[in-house]
């Protein structure tokens, strides 16, 4: 829609009519404008002159053949076009390092020890992700022609054995909501994360749009496609009755960011980074006293959570947006395993029942 106002449009701006009434963004940045006023207003001038100077600048083309235009060539390409969000933006993090670095340097006088070179700077995890992307670079040069040979054919993954993000404990919950109170933005992004159990990626973009009227809200995840099924508004399932009260929690702290698009929408009125959010809740955690607690390992502990409850396989995939049961499993064959030894309550039928679901997920003869 082009509206004028006083002969005078300001370039840049997204306008859309709802019920007589315009709504405005500017549509780089995506920021919030004001709707109340004249767009030939002072403050409005001075609301999108502040969007305009923190718009991105153009990239400036890279020179042939150097190892910057490789880099460009390759996130451009179909084959990164196609992976998920999630990967995307792995691997546009570790080419951007990549360029910012190398990218002056001649992608035809690239070696196998410069990559190597590289590697080495960094810790097994980091390195194969870095490893990964001068593949996808060396590749795609390759398949160009801008390079006769692939200088990373002979460099191998480094052999990590972890249990990935580690998941926060019930204390951890407790010492961070102590330290952040409601109203703060770092209380607000944990409690939708932990009770969404949305990976970054989603949660920075999941808002009202997404309850239904079941009071179900429901997204697809970015990482598997699979969707995600979380009770906002709904009644909690038999498993899940005692956390009425932390859900209330969760919906009192993202109160002070919720907007009509995001929960989690930055003071500007637009939707949070990916990287934004991980930083949020790792800089906090890190504030509260918490070690190594990051944005995924809430996803975790929900998960887990809702297996130690008493929730099946299948609650766990619906919650969580598995795309496969075997995926949710381990969440359950982790619980089972755990009453089993504690016999927490549990009376001689529980822990028969208790002990052929565990055979069951570990493939035993049953007990019975």
């Amino acid at each position: 829609m082009r509206q004028a106002v006083r002969g005078v449009m300001l370039p840049r701006v997204h306008r859309v009519r709802k019920g007589g009434k315009v709504y405005r963004w500017h549509r780089p940045t995506r920021t919030k404008l004001p709707d109340d006023i004249p767009e030939a207003h002072p403050d409005f001038i001075a609301a999108w002159a502040a969007a305009e100077a923190s718009a991105p600048r153009p990239v400036e083309t890279a020179p042939a053949g150097t190892i910057a235009a490789a880099v460009t060539a390759m996130l451009g390409s179909r084959k990164v076009k196609g992976y998920s969000a999630v990967y995307r933006h792995v691997v546009r993090r570790e080419a951007d390092e990549i360029r910012a670095e190398y990218g002056a340097g001649p992608m035809t006088g690239l070696r196998e020890n410069h990559i190597r070179a590289d590697l080495d700077k960094f810790a097994a995890s980091k390195a194969n992700a870095r490893l990964k992307v001068w593949r996808l670079i060396c590749g795609h040069a390759r398949t160009a022609g801008t390079i006769s040979n692939n200088p990373c054919a002979g460099l191998q993954k480094i052999p990590v054995q972890t249990d990935g993000f580690a998941p926060w404990s019930a204390d951890d919950i407790a010492k961070f909501r102590t330290h952040w109170p409601f109203g703060s933005t770092q209380r607000a992004c944990m409690e939708l994360v932990f009770w969404t159990a949305a990976r970054t990626v989603d949660a920075v973009a999941i808002g009202p749009q997404h309850i239904g009227s079941d009071g179900v809200l429901v997204f697809r995840q970015s990482k598997t496609g699979g969707r995600a099924y979380v009770p906002w508004a709904a009644p909690l399932p038999l498993w899940a009755q005692s956390w009425a009260a932390e859900r209330d929690q969760m919906l009192q702290a993202i109160a002070c960011l919720s907007g009509s698009l995001t929960f989690l929408q930055t003071s500007h009125g637009r939707p949070r980074s990916i990287k934004g959010l991980g930083n949020v809740v790792s800089t906090a955690a890190r504030e509260a006293g918490l070690v190594e607690r990051s944005a995924h390992g809430l996803r975790k502990s929900r998960l887990t959570m809702i297996a130690e409850a008493g929730g099946s396989a299948h609650a766990i995939m619906a919650w969580g947006g598995h795309k496969t049961l075997a995926e949710a499993q381990r969440y359950t064959e982790a619980a089972e395993m755990r009453r089993l030894v504690t016999g927490a309550g549990q009376g001689p039928e529980q822990e028969r029942n208790a002990v052929n679901r565990a055979a069951v997920a570990v493939n035993l003869p049953k007990y019975l």
